[in-house]
């Protein structure tokens, strides 16, 4: 059987990168940096063709992927299964001002980082399902072909972590850095990984 070849990116800094705060959602565009990172990936990818190549649609990871590609956002297939985790209240917001606004809140994640939810955002696990929902989605629909997936780094661990052993207990593992891409073949649920943070 033909390997599924599956490039995973890392989007690019953003703005709110800068600020070191939670922002799972907030929908912010690239920094000066984060755009020539992204050009210098172009560069190191520029002789591999990917047959498919699929985004969150937030603005920092389909900005990413245009840049890497050369494609126009329209020819990007871009699923909602992989957007950053939902924080809630605490969006836009330092793990500082978190456990002072939301003491109790932030007191029960510490305790349960897997299911203790942010004020009106989501927990670990229900990201951990949506994502893996998507990656099953995606793997079957293009089997044995050579995919660019571009999301964010919570996700991308939740991928390797599944591909690899099945579960999430390899998620912390896991440090995608932005500017970089890793490599990961799938033969029959067979993942083997090749190259990471290149």
């Amino acid at each position: 059987m033909k390997e599924t070849i599956l490039y995973l990116i890392r989007h690019s800094e953003s703005t709110y990168n800068q600020r070191k705060v939670y922002y799972g959602r907030i929908d912010c565009p690239l920094s000066e940096f984060g755009v020539r990172q992204s050009q210098l990936l172009k560069g190191k990818l520029k002789k591999v063709k990917f047959d498919q190549v699929i985004s969150s649609p937030l603005k920092r990871c389909l900005h990413t992927a245009t840049i890497i590609t050369g494609l126009r956002e329209q020819e990007i297939l871009t699923v909602d299964g992989f957007k950053e985790l939902d924080f809630g209240l605490w969006e836009g917001l330092n793990f500082e001002e978190i456990a002072a606004n939301y003491p109790d809140n932030w007191e029960d994640w510490k305790r349960d980082w897997k299911r203790a939810t942010p004020i009106n955002g989501e927990n670990f696990m229900e990201m951990y399902n949506r994502v893996t929902k998507a990656l099953t989605n995606i793997l079957q629909k293009y089997q044995g072909r050579k995919i660019l997936l571009v999301s964010h780094k919570g996700c991308l661990q939740i991928i390797a972590s599944y591909l690899l052993i099945q579960n999430e207990n390899l998620f912390w593992n896991f440090d995608f850095k932005q500017g970089k891409y890793s490599v990961f073949e799938i033969i029959d649920n067979f993942c083997v990984l090749k190259k990471i943070n290149c």
